[in-house]
């Protein structure tokens, strides 16, 4: 596939299709709808900050892209902010949470094994609201009322069903038909709209019109809060009115390191940006400049994924940090260099182990599923990196009369006595407590210059547990290898969370991804990998980074059929 570069020299707002580059000196903004990043580079031209690009953007890509995010939803962003003199670095967790009444058992004797994906029992607290209303608090620059406008002329107006869109209107769902909410926005005429057809959310437009009026409170208490804890009830659920009117926003302090010439910037529990950064940190003990033609890729590659297979490993320590012990000392002595030293010195060039050699604890490394990242930056330098969700497409399935499509993100918690197929058990981190938030693969990251602490890069992926290898593959495909970021994202990946099997891309064409190295495979599997195929590992990423005169460049993932950079 071709590659369009485009360098703006006028104000102008310019986007651009999935896996293509823009470049500018001003701000820019990368999400997986082109439609949305164009938005958020007109809050910027308003003079806005990449605080209000995002929030903007966010609502866009909720409206749009609602089978995976929305405000039904929650999720973690790391902030880059100008303290006058320099940048610091903070992050806001606005994961969902289990409900007051959740237990341990909640799923365990549950008859229906679909309960903690499906329906009532599913649905968590959500937190986007809350979560939009700190960042803009502590962050933004125009009026809360602003943010809100294009997302609501486009779910009152009407928007277009594009490629991404219609691969998740299908038969498959049949709620889209059955249930008379979900009817009237994706099957109104009795079929479901297909590529180029027109949506309404016009119950969502009058939701966002009030929110936009009344504030995040509006959400969480009141006619809305009272719909939503109903939808959630009526069939056995355990969401309450108490429930969303108890929910916070959390302020951290998000993890760090040196990388090479590089700090790393990355959020902590109970998201995994401390996996990234620890495989990474591991990886930094060898040279990372092989090219895919460099026979040293091979056991580059090998390293790459050794120290990833760590990094799962330590992975299910990272629960909740109000419900785990000592989970921030964790993390710090997770991110030391003596770690990554051991890790090193238990890596063996030329053979690759079974799981327990690495997860020593034999815990569950759980999965996740879904969600949406998208990236800002501004003139200041002032960034954020953003990923949200409401977990598998389409949640939990369950719309509420004001238009919210609620999460399942419950799923992403452990259950007691669970063990998967290689004999691991369910991590005492990720077991369900009431108003504990689940572990979550989100790794929003934002990167400096080590030297001079200006802004280098603000990327992150969704696709759920392959969020972490995607992330970790983009960043290395960029700063090791120096390729370009829409380069780095068109590499074909691989997969590995510490399972049996290593997942590698196959080419494909149609998107414009050529496939991992068949080279470097074979050598792997030469080395007790045991390999497997599949049209894409299911990530998409995006990516805004500084280059060497100064622009930014906006790059978004092939693998994101809608996606976009926006720049002016």
């Amino acid at each position: 596939m071709s590659r369009i570069i485009i360098f703006v020299f006028a104000l102008l707002p310019l986007s651009l299709a999935a896996s293509t580059t823009a470049i500018t000196n001003h701000g820019a903004v990368v999400t997986e709808v082109a439609e949305c990043s164009d938005i958020g580079v007109q809050i910027l031209k308003q003079g806005g900050s990449a605080a209000d690009a995002i929030i903007a953007s966010a609502f866009c890509v909720g409206t749009i892209s609602a089978y995976h995010s929305g405000i039904g939803g929650g999720g973690f962003m790391l902030v880059r902010f100008n303290t006058g003199k320099t940048h610091d670095y903070e992050m806001i967790d606005f994961r969902e949470t289990m409900p007051a009444a959740g237990n341990q058992t909640l799923y365990v004797d549950n008859p229906d094994p679909t309960a903690s994906t499906i329906g009532d029992l599913a649905i968590g607290v959500p937190g986007e609201m809350r979560g939009w209303e700190q960042l803009h608090k502590r962050h933004g620059k125009l009026p809360w009322k602003t943010l809100f406008q294009p997302a609501i002329k486009l779910a009152r107006d009407g928007f277009t069903v594009n490629p991404a869109l219609a691969n998740q209107l299908t038969s498959s769902f049949g709620f889209l038909t059955a249930d008379p909410l979900w009817a009237e926005v994706y099957a109104p005429n009795g079929t479901i709209l297909k590529l180029g057809d027109k949506v309404y959310r016009k119950r969502y437009a009058r939701t966002l019109q009030t929110l936009s009026e009344q504030g995040a409170d509006a959400f969480y208490t009141g006619e809305i809060a009272v719909n939503t804890a109903a939808a959630a009830f009526a069939r056995g659920g355990i969401l309450t009115t108490h429930d969303l009117a108890n929910y916070t926003a959390i302020i951290r302090k998000p993890a760090n390191i040196t990388y090479r010439n590089h700090r790393l910037f990355s959020t902590v529990a109970p998201s995994s940006g401390s996996v990234v950064l620890a495989a990474l940190k591991i990886f930094e003990g060898y040279p990372g400049s092989a090219q895919d033609t460099d026979p040293a890729i091979n056991v580059t590659t090998h390293r790459l994924l050794q120290a990833t297979r760590f990094g799962y490993a330590d992975r299910t320590n990272f629960g909740d940090p109000a419900f785990t012990a000592n989970v921030s000392t964790l993390e710090a002595e997770f991110l030391l260099e003596s770690t990554a030293e051991a890790a090193r010195a238990k890596i063996n060039d030329t053979h690759n182990f079974d799981p327990s050699f690495y997860n020593l604890n034999n815990f569950l490394v759980l999965s996740d599923n879904g969600t949406s990242h998208m990236a800002a930056v501004d003139a200041a330098g002032n960034a954020v990196s953003l990923t949200t969700t409401v977990n598998l497409f389409w949640g939990s399935q369950v719309m509420t009369t004001d238009g919210i499509i609620l999460n399942d993100e419950m799923d992403d918690f452990s259950s007691p006595g669970q063990v998967n197929s290689f004999g691991f058990a369910a991590s005492p981190a990720n077991l369900i407590q009431p108003f504990k938030r689940p572990q979550s693969s989100i790794a929003s990251t934002i990167i400096e210059d080590l030297e001079t602490g200006e802004f280098r890069m603000a990327t992150g992926s969704a696709g759920g547990s392959r969020i972490i290898t995607a992330t970790l593959q983009n960043i290395h495909y960029h700063l090791d290898q120096g390729l370009s970021p829409s380069d780095a994202l068109h590499h074909g990946r691989w997969h590995d969370q510490l399972t049996t099997t290593t997942l590698f891309e196959e080419n494909t064409p149609s998107i414009g991804v050529p496939g991992f190295p068949n080279s470097t495979v074979a050598f792997l599997a030469n080395i007790n990998y045991n390999v497997s195929f599949e049209d894409t590992t299911g990530s998409a990423g995006h990516i805004i980074a500084k280059v060497s005169n100064g622009s930014y460049v906006a790059a978004s993932d092939p693998r994101s059929l809608a996606g976009g950079g926006a720049v002016f």
